[in-house]
């Protein structure tokens, strides 16, 4: 053992060093110096300033709302910058200029400068005072939320499982796809958007794939040599070099290889079932929306916002050029994966985007996120904090609380998320398999993953919703949410979550939905009950109507460990059977 860890320090500096003096970049794109967050791993670093120069500024409706012309939009910006007054003495005041409009009246605004955290604030102090502003904030980056594991040896798809001794977290698929097969393919038909980092065409995913597009605005974090809107929305890579993380731009970003965060969770929401390769994904019918929304150390909160109506079949205003409008989405989304996490409480322009996407018929489902070991009672990150997103958090292999995941009174349920447990208990800690790239920088080979997080659970709940609408497609979104919290399963006795009300209604269970459903195909939905919120009452004990002083509001960070990479196995559940190709440890 020891042996095998002095062989991972090595290999770990080796490509620290590699990873600084640029030799595993391509030429293209050292030219671009694309820097980022990644996903998982870190070094220490010097601590550089944030920098904010984007802003989210919402205009009052006037009484005509027809189309804004760039034209308008443009001015309307330009007068609230000439209102705008300095700040500091003998210092200009902020110019304000139109970057992209999301919709009529909601627009992303870059200051001429950067400024600090507290001057951006007082800046948006202005905006809101002006009284044709409905609101104004910082247009935030939000992360993947993840943790990458490599573990020696793989293991099975434990994930997907009927609960057993030893195995009580398994999410119960098997008697799910019974029933779906009765009538037709798991979740045969419907869209589930992957609101992440674009997708790589795997081997085992390539024939779900609907065409997608990129929705990545800033060039210094699309990492595709052009952050234009376009309709290419495959993952290039988001390693972070040494040069990179000490970047100014991307403060608070860790040296890190290529995450593939989107591929993973397409991969466990509906990787090709009976091909004879690699693994099995939970709604195997269902097919996948790529939305490319995260480069480098993560994504902007409008262009999150923005694939999010996209996905859903809303237009997109043709602005600031008129060259860029994508056309709209053919293939509206049903469901909408979110495994991502920024701090602070719902955004009221995030808020705006799920309204509008369940207003659509979405059931828009998110990741609590990644404490990062912080104190286990942390408030939901958004998105999940937004009223009307299905809020998930994470448990281990025996059904415990994971020990990175943040849950609060609002969680709706928990979902496989792998990872030790809070508890500890014995012959805990397994990861999840699922679908992944082998190169550290750029796209090389398939390969299959060991991961661990609040992501991959979100994703497991996507699925299942996903086998429910293909069986019933008239649910609505709070139908969804009421077959999943009435049909999960309680904690085990031994768990963390039978001590706090604070994990939602207990665990994901996917027979259990699908047969709920088809003894109530009709189910009654409680309102939403708050942001993130869990109104209806399941296996494990719902936490509703806790007083609102225990949601601490936090970040959701990722940190980070190696992860192994496979290759294809020879048959659906083969892949946590194979030994690594090799190890690369995340530092």
């Amino acid at each position: 053992m020891q042996a095998i860890a002095n062989t991972g320090r090595i290999a770990s500096c080796l490509l620290a060093l590699a990873l600084q003096a640029g030799a595993l970049m391509p030429a293209g794109l050292q030219a671009a110096e694309a820097a980022s967050q990644g996903a998982s791993g870190s070094l220490p670093q010097a601590p550089a300033t944030a920098v904010y120069r984007r802003l989210l500024v919402k205009l009052k409706p006037t009484a005509t709302d027809a189309p804004l012309a760039t034209r308008t939009a443009q001015l309307a910006i330009s007068d609230l910058s000439q209102r705008l007054q300095s700040g500091v003495p003998g210092q200009a005041p902020v110019q304000l200029l139109l970057h992209k409009s999301i919709s009529a009246q909601l627009h992303v605004v870059l200051t001429d400068r950067g400024l600090s955290r507290s001057e951006m604030l007082q800046l948006i102090g202005q905006l809101q005072r002006d009284p044709r502003v409905e609101y104004a904030e910082i247009d935030q980056r939000l992360q993947p939320q993840f943790l990458p594991d490599d573990p020696l040896y793989g293991s099975r798809q434990w994930n997907l499982q009927p609960p057993s001794r030893g195995n009580e977290g398994g999410a119960n698929l098997p008697g799910a796809w019974d029933v779906a097969r009765g009538e037709v393919a798991p979740g045969q038909g419907v869209v589930v958007a992957v609101i992440d980092t674009g997708l790589r065409p795997h081997a085992d995913l390539a024939a779900r794939l609907l065409p997608g597009y990129d929705f990545v605005s800033d060039a210094d974090i699309a990492n595709d040599l052009d952050g234009q809107w376009d309709s290419d929305p495959s993952d290039p890579g988001d390693w972070i070099s040494i040069r990179d993380s000490e970047s100014a731009t991307f403060s608070g970003c860790a040296l890190s290889t290529s995450s593939w965060h989107g591929t993973m969770m397409a991969g466990t929401i509906a990787a090709v079932m009976g091909n004879n390769l690699g693994l099995a994904g939970i709604a195997p019918g269902a097919r996948l929306l790529p939305v490319r929304v995260f480069g480098k150390c993560g994504g902007y909160l409008s262009d999150v916002i923005t694939g999010v109506y996209w996905a859903v079949g809303l237009e997109l205003p043709s602005l600031p050029d008129l060259m860029r409008a994508p056309p709209v989405n053919p293939y509206p989304a049903r469901v909408i994966n979110l495994s991502m996490a920024a701090e602070g409480s719902c955004s009221s322009a995030f808020q705006e985007a799920v309204d509008r996407a369940r207003g659509k018929g979405a059931v828009v489902i998110a990741a609590t996120g990644n404490h990062n070991g912080q104190a286990t009672d942390q408030g939901l990150s958004q998105p999940a904090n937004c009223q009307g997103v299905i809020a998930v958090t994470a448990h281990t292999r025996r059904g415990d609380l994971a020990s990175y995941a943040n849950a609060s009174p609002s969680t709706t349920l928990s979902a496989p998320g792998g990872g030790p447990g809070l508890q500890l208990l014995a012959n805990d800690g397994d990861s999840i398999t699922s679908l992944g790239n082998s190169g550290l920088t750029s796209p090389l080979a398939d390969s299959y993953e060991q991961v661990r997080g609040t992501s991959i659970a979100t994703a497991h709940v996507s699925g299942v919703a996903a086998l429910l609408l293909g069986l019933q497609p008239t649910l609505s979104p709070d139908q969804v949410r009421t077959v999943l919290t009435r049909s999960a399963r309680a904690y085990p006795a031994n768990s963390y979550c039978t001590m706090q009300a604070i994990c939602g209604a207990g665990m994901l269970d996917a027979e259990a939905a699908v047969r709920w459903l088809q003894a109530n195909p009709a189910p009654v939905a409680a309102p939403d009950s708050g942001k993130g919120g869990n109104s209806e009452s399941g296996g494990g004990g719902g936490a509703a109507g806790w007083p609102e002083w225990l949601l601490l509001l936090s970040a959701a960070l990722l940190s980070g460990a190696g992860r192994w990479r496979g290759q294809p196995g020879t048959g659906p559940h083969q892949a946590g059977r194979q030994q690594p190709a090799r190890q690369s440890s995340r530092m």
